[in-house]
């Protein structure tokens, strides 16, 4: 290749380069206008076969601002084990409502709920599908193994995987409580 030429291509190089940087620095440099968005299109996202995407874009402003329009907020709590056999053991993993605004940059995972409002305080046992939601988790006297029993709710709740907030906050999902 001449001189001309390479000269050429690397000055169609650099402007081509200077438009897409250009362009792309007004739309990242704007605030978002709506920062409920990816909580809604990660809800409206959530298919029939019962799965939620991971919500995109979630930032601290957008979990301040679900809580701030009422969505309730739940953090994940312990994991404990309800019944444990030779076949294996099912667990339930502990929920509860965050209701302090400065409770939403703690380590523990986070999840936005929409749907029905769930209990201030439960466990979720997963199950066929949705993972069911109970409540009152209590230990039943039994000399050999630790068991839990509970009382069932209809209620299920089916959640999208974690992200990561930006600047290290907590994991941060959507979750549907049906």
């Amino acid at each position: 290749m001449n001189a001309g030429k390479l000269k050429q291509l690397f000055a169609a190089t650099a402007l081509s380069a200077a438009v897409v940087a250009g362009a792309a620095v007004p739309a990242s440099a704007a605030p978002n206008s709506n920062p409920l968005a990816p909580i809604t299109a990660a809800t409206s996202s959530a298919s029939s076969d019962g799965s939620i995407g991971a919500p995109e874009g979630l930032t601290v402003e957008a979990l301040i601002a679900a809580r701030n329009a009422g969505f309730p907020i739940y953090e994940a709590g312990e994991v404990v084990v309800v019944s444990a056999s030779k076949m294996g053991a099912i667990y339930a993993t502990e929920y509860r409502r965050v209701y302090e605004i400065d409770a939403l940059d703690t380590p523990a995972a986070k999840f936005v709920t929409v749907g029905a409002v769930a209990p201030d305080h439960f466990y979720v046992i997963p199950g066929q599908g949705r993972d069911s939601i109970v409540v009152n988790m209590r230990p039943v006297e039994n000399p050999i193994f630790q068991r839990f029993t509970y009382d069932v709710t209809p209620q299920k709740w089916l959640s999208s995987p974690l992200v990561e907030l930006p600047g290290g906050g907590p994991g941060v999902g959507i979750a549907f409580v049906s």
